[in-house]
């Protein structure tokens, strides 16, 4: 999806797509796209995994279906090999086919890229230097958020650049103003626009007796089903961005972001960024924020107090809410601000240029040194 957003009106002649189908409701590029199924995907996803996993972290020398990969290719010869550091069977895969056309290599990093296909512990070690060696060849490698970047250099000892992603196009604040009057006072109508999926549904619980001290509504625009039954949490289902946020916008106060409190998703949320925060500035509406403070949302709505209001303890939100509830001077500046970093961070234009020149970048011959 992100890198759907990044390169829009890229010249088509100039990209191509290889990797799993793209699913049948999926927006798709102008440009060549070629299915590339994995046996190691496959592997990796069976009652083995971790085994299998690990043995591909080992088999180094020899890369399956490669040649597969360059008859897709036919006549295709690119500068640049870019990958999503998701799941190691296809970002090693996308490594073995830049060497063996001698094009350049590029990481992208959203997550832990040890999280997604896990090794057995007997293969740690081997895991770890694989992905050394991955990121060691890479002309360029870009980390999600700040501490992403810092996590690479540390596990991984790789120098890398901060990338954040923007909105899809076509998203617009509303008036500030609009944030002085409650949609139902006097309580306060939420909205949470993203997956319930990676704890978020235990995030939403969390904030369930915070929603009843001070009578506000939840409402849920997500694709995953809704297995919260309470009658403050309303679920819209799935919207497409050109209706989620008039949408979001005509029935809701506020937006809120709400993590999960356990430890299961930790690894996760320590160096991930998410895109739901440039498109909640890009609504023009009240934040808050409930989480953590290790969560990389957290920290970035703790970095800029003035666009939303921030809870560390599930327990102080009850405060939050209500101070949101009986203070519209705050609701309009809250708004105001967020709009203001929209324009300023999360501009898809500039976002899609910044995108392209590090393309550039990275697509030039290496320095005697190395990385970029």
């Amino acid at each position: 999806m992100q890198l759907y957003r990044v390169l829009q009106g890229y010249p088509s002649e100039l990209l191509m797509v290889l990797g799993v189908p793209p699913e049948p409701s999926a927006k798709l590029l102008p440009c060549r796209y070629e299915s590339l199924q994995l046996i190691t995907l496959r592997l990796a996803r069976s009652r083995f995994g971790k085994w299998t996993t690990g043995l591909n972290s080992v088999t180094t020398f020899i890369e399956p279906q490669l040649e597969t990969s360059i008859q897709l290719l036919a006549d295709f010869r690119p500068d640049l090999v870019v990958t999503v550091m998701d799941h190691l069977s296809y970002y090693k895969h996308a490594w073995a086919l830049a060497k063996r056309l001698s094009a350049n290599f590029v990481t992208i990093t959203m997550d832990d890229p040890q999280d997604f296909e896990k090794v057995h512990p007997f293969f740690s070690a081997a895991s770890d230097r694989l992905l050394r060696r991955i990121y060691r060849d890479a002309s360029l490698s870009l980390a999600v958020s700040h501490e992403m970047r810092d996590y690479l250099a540390v596990k991984f000892e790789r120098p890398s650049t901060t990338f954040f992603f923007g909105p899809p196009d076509g998203v617009t604040p509303r008036d500030p103003l609009e944030s002085a009057t409650l949609k139902c006072p006097p309580k306060t109508i939420l909205g949470y626009a993203g997956s319930m999926v990676l704890g978020y549904a235990d995030g939403i619980r969390a904030i369930i007796p915070a929603l009843e001290a001070t009578g506000s509504q939840l409402v849920v625009y997500a694709r995953d089903t809704l297995s919260i039954d309470h009658p403050l949490i309303v679920g819209r289902g799935y919207l497409p961005p050109e209706d989620l946020w008039p949408a979001v916008k005509a029935e809701c106060d506020a937006v809120i972001l709400p993590y999960p409190f356990g430890e299961s998703h930790s690894r996760i949320y320590r160096t991930h960024f998410p895109t739901k925060i440039a498109e909640y500035c890009w609504s023009g509406m009240p934040m808050v924020f409930c989480g953590p403070e290790y969560a990389t949302g957290i920290r970035w709505a703790k970095q800029h107090p003035s666009a939303g209001l921030t809870s560390t303890n599930p327990a102080e939100l009850q405060h939050l809410l209500q101070r949101l509830a009986r203070e519209p001077d705050l609701r309009v500046s809250l708004a105001a601000e967020g709009a203001r970093i929209a324009s300023s961070e999360f501009e898809p234009q500039k976002v899609r240029l910044l995108f392209r020149d590090l393309m550039i970048l990275a697509a030039q011959p290496r320095s005697e040194s190395g990385h970029r």
